[in-house]
């Protein structure tokens, strides 16, 4: 019996990775006022496009998406292991547990990212690993605690603004609505982001981002994400490369998805390391 890797749309892995590991990404979902669509159905360019107009809010996958995944799953003779976005910031977590209890504990296991993005992403990546290498569905699971524990995220953003009107980031909202004109270098502490510094200036953000990730070296994987700022993302995974000692090719460039784009803004960009 194989172990389905099931995800969310926050992971933000290559498309092209998750159809080779076989992995799921049930879709979160953002609204431009009455219009309602999965994450990562549009380009992005219609995304931003629509965005000049109203800026758009975001929901989790409801438990019966969940529930329809896992049930397609198991009745294929899978058992899944299923890895969400933090429960600190989305309610997609408890959704996939309400869908998790109309199946058995020896079919679907839950597991808390406690991160998101590209660190949820490496996350996915130690359980299908885990699968391919023939693991039980307890085996998949400790896989992917297993790389939470050396999980890091930085990610430093252009404005602030776009964070604050989102509400994801409650404990951070009165702190941060009165730094309007400060990058914020924010990280990923037991699930919440957290305030680690206030800058000015991007270029000292960016070279700060790059020092946060260098503590961490050396790495079991890299990985940098950006919100419509590609070429900054290649310059910092360039520099990143070089530190490490590996191939730039290596080091995955991520566009996020148009749920986490929503609350981040254009111009986010981020690091995710998994330490070695």
């Amino acid at each position: 019996m194989a172990v389905k890797i099931i995800t969310d749309t926050s992971c933000d892995l290559p498309a092209g990775l998750e159809q080779e590991l076989n992995i799921t990404s049930v879709p979160l979902i953002f609204l431009f006022g009455d219009e309602q669509y999965p994450d990562k159905s549009i380009p992005m360019e219609e995304f931003w496009a629509k965005a000049r107009s109203v800026w758009p809010t975001t929901s989790a996958p409801s438990s019966g998406d969940f529930e329809h995944a896992f049930r397609a799953a198991v009745d294929a003779g899978d058992q899944v292991a299923c890895i969400t976005v933090t429960s600190k910031l989305s309610a997609t977590y408890n959704a996939a547990v309400i869908a998790s209890q109309r199946f058995s504990p020896d079919q679907v296991a839950v597991v808390d990212s406690l991160s998101l993005s590209i660190s949820q992403g490496h996350m996915v990546l130690a359980a299908a690993q885990a699968a391919r290498a023939g693991g039980s569905l307890a085996d998949v699971a400790r896989a992917a605690k297993a790389c939470r524990d050396k999980l890091h995220l930085y990610i430093t953003l252009d404005t602030v603004q776009y964070l604050v009107k989102g509400g994801r980031a409650s404990k951070l909202s009165g702190i941060l609505a009165g730094l309007l004109k400060i990058r914020p270098m924010l990280g990923v502490q037991d699930g919440e982001l957290v305030l680690l510094e206030k800058l000015r200036g991007r270029n000292i953000a960016t070279r700060r981002l790059l020092e946060l990730a260098f503590e961490h070296l050396p790495a079991a994987r890299l990985a940098v994400a950006h919100i419509a700022c590609l070429e900054e993302a290649r310059v910092l995974a360039a520099e990143l490369a070089a530190r490490a000692g590996c191939a730039v090719e290596s080091i995955p460039i991520i566009e996020v998805g148009m749920a986490l784009a929503t609350h981040g803004g254009p111009g986010t960009l981020g690091v995710g390391v998994v330490s070695a």
